[in-house]
C-alpha cells in the first residue's frame, strides 16, 4: 500500500544521554555530547530572557502563520526582503521541502560526499536517483568543473552544496559557488548553517560569506540557514530558506502552515535581538576549537583545518578511542564505514567540557 516498496533508510539516530549513561555506568549529568555540533556554553542571554518572559497561555493558541515578525528579524540579519524568507522547523524540514518540490521519481539529485545524511534520506524518500560526487580524500574538495560535469551527464534537477561542509569543516568561496550555479540547468541548494563560525574563523564581518547576494544574478540558487548551531536553538527547531522570487513564493505556499511553535519563535526572536552576544560566543567557540585541535595534533592525530565549530580528526584507532571516551561519558562522532571510517568528528564546547575531553585524550593517547 506504500509508494516506496523498498525499506526506508532513515537518518542515523544517535543514542540518548540516558542510554549512554546506562552503558557507561555513570550519571546522566556526566554525559557531554561532542558528537552533535550544538552550541557550547549554555543558552544565549537573549534566549534565556525571551523564554523567561514567554506567556505559557500563548501556547494554547495558534501563532501567526505568516511569521511576519520573525521574517522581519531574519531580513535584518541577511539583508534580503522578508517575502523571500521561508521559515521551517529546522533545516531538516526545509531539506524535505526543497527535495520534494524539485525532485520526483527518477530525477537525479547530486550530493557531494561526505555530507549531511539528510540530503540522501530525502532524495530516496522522493523516489529520486541519488548521484554522489565523492571526494578523493577528506581534505580535498570536489572541483566546480567536476560537479558541473556530473550534473550535465545525469540531467540532475537538484545539487546540494554544504558549505561550510559537515563533516569535513571546510568551505567553498563565494566565487566558486557562483561559478557552480551560473547557467547550470539545476537548482543549487547551498546549506550554510555553519556560516557564522566560518566568518569568525576567517576574521570576516557578519554575513561576509553569505551566498544570498549572489541570488541577484543566479535565479537557480537557494540558501538554507538555521538557528540551531550558531544561536544554540537545536531543540527549538528554527530554520529558514532564502530564495529568489518567484521561487520563494512557491516554496512558501508549499511549506507546512505552522512549522515553528510559539515558544520556539519567541526563543528565535530573543536570540536574533542580541547578535553581539552570539558573535562573542562564536569567537569563544572558535578559540576552543583551536585549543582542541592543537591538543589532538600534539597527541599524534591528523586534524583537518576547520572553519566550523567542530574538527575532523584521524587518531591512531578511531573506533577504540570513540568507545573508550564513551565509557567516560564523552561522546564523539564515529563513522562505522565509508571514507571516514578511520576518522572522528568532535565538536568544540565550553572551556570546562573541552578541558575534560582533553584530559581524557591525554590519558588515552598520551
Amino acid at each position: 500500500m506504500l509508494r516506496l516498496q523498498a525499506a526506508v533508510t532513515p537518518y542515523p539516530v544517535e543514542p540518548s544521554d540516558a542510554g549512554i549513561a546506562a552503558a557507561a555506568g555513570i550519571a546522566v549529568g556526566e554525559v557531554v555530547r561532542f558528537d552533535l555540533n550544538t552550541l557550547g556554553g549554555g543558552p544565549l542571554p537573549g534566549v534565556t530572557a525571551a523564554l523567561a518572559g514567554f506567556d505559557p497561555g500563548a501556547a494554547l493558541e495558534y501563532g501567526d502563520p505568516s511569521y511576519a515578525q520573525l521574517r522581519v528579524r531574519i531580513s535584518e540579519l541577511v539583508a534580503a526582503p522578508a517575502e523571500r524568507i521561508v521559515p521551517g522547523a529546522g533545516a531538516d524540514e526545509l531539506i524535505r521541502l526543497i527535495t520534494t518540490m524539485v525532485a520526483g521519481t527518477g530525477d537525479a539529485v547530486v550530493i557531494l560526499t561526505p555530507a549531511f545524511p539528510m540530503y540522501a534520506v530525502e532524495a530516496r524518500l522522493a523516489g529520486a536517483t541519488l548521484v554522489e560526487v565523492p571526494r578523493r580524500a577528506p581534505a580535498e574538495r570536489q572541483s566546480v568543473a567536476d560537479i558541473r560535469d556530473v550534473v550535465t551527464a545525469t540531467g540532475a534537477r537538484l545539487v546540494w552544496l554544504c558549505t561550510p561542509n559537515n563533516p569535513t569543516a571546510d568551505h567553498y568561496p563565494l566565487e566558486e559557488i557562483a561559478a557552480l550555479a551560473n547557467g547550470l540547468p539545476a537548482l543549487v541548494a547551498v546549506d550554510a548553517v555553519y556560516q557564522e563560525f566560518a566568518e569568525v574563523s576567517l576574521g570576516l564581518a557578519d554575513e561576509a560569506l553569505s551566498p544570498i547576494p549572489l541570488q541577484a544574478d543566479l535565479p537557480n540558487l537557494i540558501v538554507l540557514r538555521s538557528l540551531a548551531k550558531a544561536y544554540g536553538l537545536a531543540g527549538a527547531r528554527v530554520g529558514y530558506l532564502v530564495a529568489p522570487e518567484p521561487l520563494a513564493a512557491r516554496f512558501d505556499a508549499a511549506r507546512l502552515p505552522l512549522p515553528i511553535g510559539s515558544p520556539s519563535e519567541a526563543a528565535a526572536l530573543g536570540a536574533l535581538a542580541d547578535r553581539a552576544a552570539a558573535r562573542a560566543r562564536h569567537a569563544q567557540i572558535v578559540g576552543e576549537r583551536d585549543r582542541l585541535a592543537a591538543a589532538l595534533a600534539r597527541l599524534g592525530c591528523e586534524v583537518l583545518p576547520s572553519v566550523t565549530n567542530f574538527v575532523l580528526v584521524r587518531p591512531p584507532d578511531a573506533h577504540r578511542l570513540e568507545s573508550d571516551l564513551a565509557l567516560r561519558g564523552l561522546v564523539v562522532r564515529a563513522y562505522p564505514d565509508g571514507p571516514l571510517v578511520d576518522w572522528l568528528r568532535i565538536t568544540a564546547r565550553d572551556v570546562a567540557e573541552n578541558g575534560r575531553l582533553i584530559a581524557a585524550l591525554d590519558d588515552l593517547l598520551g
